[in-house]
């Protein structure tokens, strides 16, 4: 199930009996909406949420759309997490951008998806690689017919199914050009203090290609500090021997789009470096309550940190809210749950800290008992950060040499990398 930001369902899908059928329609999806609707964001609801008349709604979002499935058996909360994400992207690469629109005008090719990647509530596959070979990419032809009909092209030509040894990759693959490209994206989830110190730091990341090479290559990926990575998840695609006898990466890499590794930093191999430094001061007199917010860059390698976000969610009785500062832009929503919202483009290595500050007041708790639902809460406390920094590495894994064998043509190769905020918070 999928729903967009104003909580309304687009799309349905099914794999339990009629009457929990109903019970999902009728209450769970409804109770889940109220519940996204009285949190400041998605982004501050519980993952995993206990629905009315049991079950439980486990949900992720991904850009404007919120990916839901209700569980009523015992099930692993992360095994639905992971299957929403395979779905996210799995829909994100059949038809591109995702959103509202974008969803009903594929609204039978996603069904198609959704159909072969669950089978009775069970995982089956995420694999876009094999998916391919069971559902056809949508059409401009078939797009304009069901828009105009209301009928999907069931009929239309269904591709081939690979059942050689390589599922993730079909025979006979032809470019004009061959390429392959890598991203190495990483994560920061961190907790830091109001004097900018890390209480806890921890990188998690992935390894992203794209490949568009012919005939059946067989790659090999080797690692600059490749002993740093814990807690490895490979591609199918991966030779495991290969990797845990020598700690480099053989493959047969799919067609297009694929995360060859999900990796886990180990912590022996960490220096607790923030590339982003955030600082905070909180003073209050009597009702007034002021915040000063301090940001610079950390210790990137003398490269630009873009697209920083400063959220800072207020007292639900918090008014009168007035905010300063030195760079880049400012919103305040006064809305039920108040928040103040800070971005800056970007931030150099010898830039001036840039200052943010929050002047707002409390209403009386004993006050405004009749007129607000909302707990008392005195003062903020946290604020979530947000920002990504190209050709940095926190890990320092980087890629030392990516070789083809079996193939005798030359090949275009390409590495980025980047590191962005994961769950990044400042405490005061």
């Amino acid at each position: 199930m999928t729903l967009e930001e104003s909580r309304a369902p687009i799309i349905q899908k099914h794999w339990c009996d009629d009457q929990s059928i109903k019970r999902a329609s009728v209450v769970v999806v409804p109770a889940f909406a109220r519940y996204l609707r009285s949190v400041a964001s998605a982004e501050d609801a519980e993952p995993v949420w206990a629905a009315p008349q049991g079950g439980v709604c486990v949900h992720i979002q991904r850009g404007e759309v919120i990916y839901m499935g209700v569980v009523s058996t015992e099930t692993a909360p992360l095994e639905v997490i992971e299957l929403l994400e395979g779905v996210s992207q799995a829909i994100a690469e059949y038809i591109g951008q995702v959103s509202e629109l974008t969803i009903k005008e594929n609204f039978t090719t996603i069904l198609q998806l959704l159909s072969e990647m669950v089978d009775s509530g069970r995982a089956v596959t995420t694999d876009t690689a094999v998916l391919r070979g069971l559902v056809a990419a949508p059409s401009l032809v078939s797009r304009v017919i069901e828009n105009v009909s209301g009928i999907g092209m069931g009929a239309e030509r269904r591709p081939d199914v690979n059942t050689s040894a390589t599922p993730w990759r079909a025979q006979g693959i032809r470019h004009t050009s061959n390429e392959f490209f890598v991203d190495v994206v990483e994560r920061i989830d961190a907790i830091v203090g109001a004097d900018g110190a890390a209480a806890s730091f921890d990188v998690s990341g992935d390894i992203e290609c794209k490949a568009w090479l012919s005939g059946m290559p067989d790659m090999l990926m080797t690692l600059r500090n490749a002993q740093a990575l814990d807690d490895v998840a490979f591609h199918p695609c991966v030779r495991l021997g290969k990797w845990e006898a020598e700690r480099r990466i053989a493959f047969v890499p799919p067609d297009g789009a694929f995360r060859l590794a999900s990796f886990h930093a180990s912590a022996d191999a960490l220096e607790c470096a923030l590339p982003l430094h955030v600082r905070a001061t909180a003073s209050a007199s009597g009702l007034d309550n002021t915040v000063e917010f301090g940001v610079e860059a950390g210790q990137t390698g003398g490269r630009r940190i873009e697209n920083v976000s400063l959220r800072v969610p207020l007292p639900g009785l918090a008014y009168n809210i007035r905010v300063q500062c030195s760079a880049g832009a400012h919103t305040v929503s006064s809305t039920r749950a108040p928040q103040v919202d800070w971005t800056i483009k970007a931030i150099g290595p010898s830039d001036r800290a840039a200052r943010l500050v929050v002047h707002y007041s409390v209403r009386s708790a004993a006050a405004s008992a009749d007129a607000s639902p909302l707990p008392a809460a005195s003062a903020a406390s946290a604020a979530f950060i947000g920002f990504e920094v190209p050709g940095f590495s926190a890990s320092s894994v980087k890629v030392d040499s990516l070789k083809i064998l079996r193939e005798s043509y030359n090949i275009y190769k390409g590495v980025r990398y980047v590191t962005k905020a994961g769950s990044f918070q400042l405490r005061f």
